[in-house]
């Protein structure tokens, strides 16, 4: 989406001001210092294998014609337990790909556009421990030089593809717990300025769930009055507006009751609050890609017939919907040389970092 590099930590920021920047994948996650998963061995610990992994370039914020410098991953950061750290014996290279993070195929040699540049040559990389206390990771990232920087210039609708190819590790070959920080969807909720009281004191508290295509949209009221008739008012596509008054509307309401969200185009829902004031309401949304960082806005309003107007509103909400990471790893066991296929893991990310100049 490349809307929040502005939010850059500080570590990212000081490496900017001396020439380097540093990509984040997904870039949303600039702003996100913890992803809800981890990725237990992929792309770097599953042992004797060849591993790629698609990047599609909506969000990875590196300007054409940067040159990658490192590569680089972060803990998970919500473990305390030490992961060891192996040597591993690896090649990475890097190329582009016409493909998407919903289409990539299995065969490694066809996801590729042209012949990918080796950037880092088969050799000896020594990956740290993970949580070690002794020696902490700087911000828990570690980073992999590579040896022939990679240009980044994708054409029109090519994304990008980084390959692992690992010939063994000091651990005999085998996969082991290295549990990297993982992405997953990333959803702002935005809540705009309390609703107005109703004739209990209590005043309605709107909530509404973070969400994405194929989920569903969750929103729910407490505080509002008992078993009061209630709607969900929604608006699609639109932001929360400026709070305008609502007496041109309903006449004798209290001018505290103020509209927030767009009046034009509104869908509603109808319900009763239960006997504490409570009520919730849901609707799927599409799995579409076309929903995704998409703007819901929804406001509720409850009868009340001891307050002014006999009508009261909770505050407005707007969800921006987030969207399934846009990565796909594809692993295959086995000596990278002879490996062609892999098993895919779509919209799987572990946290990437990319730093460029």
């Amino acid at each position: 989406m490349n809307t929040l590099k502005a939010l850059l930590p500080l570590p990212l920021l000081c490496a900017a001001a001396i020439g380097q920047s540093i990509a984040v994948f997904p870039d949303e996650y600039a702003a996100v210092p913890e992803g809800p998963f981890n990725s237990p061995n992929l792309p770097l610990a599953g042992g004797t294998s060849r591993v790629q992994c698609l990047y599609e370039a909506i969000d990875l914020a590196i300007p054409s014609g940067h040159q990658i410098t490192k590569l680089g991953f972060r803990q998970d950061g919500t473990l305390t337990t030490t992961d060891l750290g192996r040597t591993i014996n690896v090649e990475i290279r890097m190329g582009y790909s016409t493909f998407t993070a919903a289409n990539v195929a299995s065969n490694f040699d066809n996801n590729y556009a042209a012949p990918p540049v080796t950037v880092y040559p088969q050799q000896n990389y020594t990956l740290p421990p993970l949580h070690d206390v002794a020696v902490p990771l700087p911000n828990g990232q570690f980073f992999i030089t590579l040896t022939t920087p990679f240009t980044y210039a994708p054409a029109a609708g090519q994304n990008l593809i980084v390959e692992y190819r690992i010939f063994g590790n000091s651990g005999g070959g085998t996969q082991w717990n290295y549990r990297l920080d993982r992405a997953d969807y990333y959803s702002v909720v935005t809540n705009g300025p309390a609703g107005c009281p109703h004739s209990g004191g209590g005043t309605p508290n709107l909530t509404v769930q973070p969400t994405r295509p194929g989920l569903s949209y969750s929103a729910s009221v407490t505080s509002g009055p008992g078993s009061a008739p209630c709607v969900l008012a929604i608006n699609l596509g639109t932001q929360l507006q400026p709070p305008y008054p609502l007496t041109a509307v309903f006449a004798g309401i209290n001018p505290a009751c103020m509209g927030q969200i767009s009046p034009f185009g509104l869908a509603t829902l109808g319900g009763t609050t239960g006997t504490t004031g409570s009520a919730s309401w849901s609707f799927s949304i599409p799995n579409n890609p076309a929903y995704a960082d998409y703007h819901i806005t929804s406001q509720g309003l409850f009868l009340d017939f001891f307050a002014p107007g006999g009508l009261v509103v909770s505050r407005g909400v707007d969800v921006l919907t987030g969207a399934n990471p846009r990565s796909t790893i594809i692993r295959g066991n086995g000596a990278p040389t002879t490996v062609t296929t892999g098993s895919i893991s779509r919209n799987y990310c572990p946290v990437a970092f990319f730093e460029h100049q």
